[in-house]
């Protein structure tokens, strides 16, 4: 029974996000072969991204103006693309930035370095003088760099994207089970797919 209230709390949170009727294949695709339905009220929100896409750096505003209305219950999570070469270097970085608690102050920071002041940041020497300008311990750094833990994130991203049929960024995937496609309204769409999945949840709950 709390798990139901659960849900249905979350349903009702999420209602504002119904008024328009986003249409599968258009707006979303579904990802196959679907995950098993979820009977818990947190819903995962993942965002696929890659520090040298411009599109991606648009979004970024729009996401941290979601961030802060989301519902409880809904988490969200970065995921750097592993498309090989610059992109691979950066979703390493990015996770060994995680690890010794710099993720969140350099995250805005590399897009800007890329994008506004053109730094290339392709090579590893090249991200360790940005790195060391913004002063990381680089130390640490280097460490987490090159641990195991930070090679089973990458490997899992890269399994992620497998999964998710991931080709482009940003991409904002749903429960594991819907993929948004990229439009002007990649917001909107991802509160009308969260008041599916927490509805899907409802009546699976219910028919217990």
């Amino acid at each position: 029974m709390k798990k139901l209230l659960a849900v249905i709390g979350f349903a009702m949170m999420t209602s504002f996000a119904t008024a328009a009727d986003y249409q599968e294949g258009t707006e979303y695709n579904a990802i196959t072969p679907p995950p098993p339905v979820g009977s818990g009220n947190e819903i995962v929100v993942e965002e696929f991204f890659m520090y040298t896409c411009p599109h991606c750096m648009d979004l970024e505003p729009r996401i941290n103006s979601w961030l802060e209305k989301k519902p409880e219950g809904v988490e969200f999570t970065r995921v750097p693309a592993m498309f090989g070469g610059a992109a691979s270097l950066h979703a390493k970085a990015y996770f060994a930035l995680e690890i010794i608690g710099e993720g969140e102050r350099l995250h805005e920071p590399l897009f800007r370095a890329i994008h506004d002041e053109r730094k290339r940041l392709t090579t590893p020497a090249e991200l360790e003088a940005f790195l060391e300008e913004n002063k990381v311990d680089m130390d640490k750094y280097h460490a987490a760099f090159s641990s195991f833990t930070v090679q089973t994130k990458a490997n899992r991203a890269a399994a992620l994207m497998r999964r998710y049929g991931i080709r482009s960024v940003p991409a904002l995937v749903v429960d594991g089970r819907y993929r948004v496609n990229n439009s002007a309204e990649v917001m909107e769409v991802t509160d009308y797919l969260l008041n599916k999945v927490a509805e899907n949840r409802k009546a699976a709950v219910a028919s217990k």
